[in-house]
């Protein structure tokens, strides 16, 4: 490795001194809504999502949905594969989910009769 390969290797692991602090909390512009009760809470593994592609046909939308395994609920219709559509975004309330874990999840019926939830519900 030449010295110069080396110091520029060790510039880049380097925090810039002159970089602005990090604002400590920091709110995003998540509002919640006024109605701000769950419908619903399931219970289940995240097991797939359903992402919406954008205009550019190359992104993807801010809102998705996560497919849950349910094994339980508090409706008895709702079991097995379920979708739960929420925003990803922190400004828009939003809220992501791992892939192979267990959740709990508090959502409302929207004005399609979908599931969905938020970082209000989720009190996160």
């Amino acid at each position: 490795m030449t010295l110069f390969a080396l110091l520029l290797s060790m510039a880049l692991q380097t925090p810039d001194p002159y970089a602005a602090p990090p604002v400590l909390g920091e709110k995003s512009a998540c509002t919640c809504p006024a109605y701000n009760d769950s419908d619903v809470t399931i219970t289940g593994f995240v097991i797939d999502a359903e992402v919406i592609l954008g205009a550019d046909r190359h992104s993807v939308e801010d809102r998705m949905a996560t497919i849950f395994d349910v094994t339980q609920s508090s409706d008895l219709e709702i079991s097995g594969r379920t979708r739960v559509w929420h925003n990803v975004s922190e400004d828009n309330c939003g809220v992501t989910f791992d892939y192979g874990k267990k959740y709990s999840v508090p959502a409302r019926y929207d004005e399609n009769g979908d599931l969905e939830t938020d970082s209000c519900l989720m009190g996160w």
